[in-house]
């Protein structure tokens, strides 16, 4: 089969008027993600990104569904009261960014999300709004780090975990002067033309030196792509997986990172790569068969127990270098 963006698109609009017929409390329906992009497809495979306003309460946060091995859909529900004020919308990156897109409507009961679009694109990009939103997530990332030092991680698979989700927050802070927030598939290579675009591109070199990272390494990507899929393979096989690693997710991770590594750009592949096998690791049984592969992984990358001190005081600094270049273009935009 053929994957299109009008195929795409059609898969939306048919879930959205099964679910008219299902939830009769739905007041809008709006696609975000890539699939508004002309190159929704990395390796072949996608997911439709689809949010579901309820008038009154939503079943659940969000659904994960397979339509084929390539295709998934990712619902998230939404309800009409988390709209009530579009001037907070314009400083949240996550809710605020997809209503700036067009055509983005699938469903709008009496034009209301198409009102409340129209007020929160009006000032998206004032710089006030744009700092706003950049800050949320420095502050987020700045608290993330007090809370890896003050609080001791009970395995060293949570440190990694909080680590990466740290450098993730700070990532999105600095990219945020420019753009939505970084999506998985596409994280390194989104943040750097957008550092490269900010004209700081040293703080991609900073990110890839907080990953561990190099050149020597470029090498092992793919063998350490080899074991990820063996531990991806696992937990399908036994254990009840969280909603983003299900089957139906598989070929979105698995082919996406294969493409990533055959275009000859092994670097931007690092990170779906770590990010997603340590969310393996934190659902799967252990010992996992690939648990040989992913301990010579953190090894080579320097991302071992024994180095979290030194890696912890490092993403420390770093998070100082994006703050010091945020109040830099803050001070070059008058505010």
């Amino acid at each position: 089969m053929r994957i299109t963006q009008d195929l795409l698109h059609k898969f939306a609009r048919e879930t959205v008027k099964q679910r008219q017929r299902s939830e009769p409390d739905l007041h809008a329906a709006y696609l975000t993600g890539s699939v508004l992009s002309e190159s929704p497809l990395l390796g072949g495979a996608t997911d439709i990104d689809l949010v579901l306003v309820h008038k009154y309460q939503a079943p659940v946060d969000r659904e994960i569904l397979g339509l084929t091995s390539e295709i998934s859909l990712d619902i998230f529900h939404k309800r009409q009261e988390d709209y009530n004020q579009p001037r907070h919308l314009r400083q949240d990156p996550w809710m605020g960014y997809p209503l700036t897109r067009m055509p983005i409507l699938l469903y709008d009961t009496d034009h209301w999300l198409e009102f409340i679009q129209s007020s929160v694109r009006a000032e998206f990009h004032r710089t006030d709004n744009v700092l706003a939103r950049v800050y949320r997530m420095m502050n987020a990332a700045r608290e993330s780090w007090f809370s890896l030092v003050q609080t001791p991680s009970v395995t060293h698979l949570d440190w990694l975990n909080r680590y990466l989700e740290t450098l993730s927050l700070g990532a999105n802070a600095i990219s945020g002067l420019i753009g939505a927030p970084l999506t998985p598939r596409r994280f390194l290579s989104t943040f750097k033309q957008r550092v490269d675009t900010l004209g700081v591109p040293h703080l991609i070199t900073g990110f890839f030196g907080l990953l561990g990272f190099s050149e020597e390494v470029r090498t092992f990507v793919p063998s350490w792509a080899e074991g990820f899929e063996v531990d991806f393979d696992h937990i399908l096989e036994s254990a009840n997986p969280p909603m983003h690693l299900a089957e139906c997710r598989r070929g979105y991770y698995q082919q996406g990172i294969r493409a990533l590594i055959l275009d000859e750009t092994p670097d931007l592949a690092i990170w779906p790569l770590l990010r997603t096998w340590i969310d393996l690791h934190l659902a799967m049984p252990k010992p996992s068969p690939g648990t040989d592969i992913w301990e010579d992984c953190l090894s080579a990358l320097n991302l071992t127990e024994d180095q979290t001190d030194q890696k912890t005081e490092a993403l420390d600094a770093y998070l100082d270098t994006l703050e010091i270049n945020i109040e830099a273009w803050s001070e070059a935009y008058g505010i």
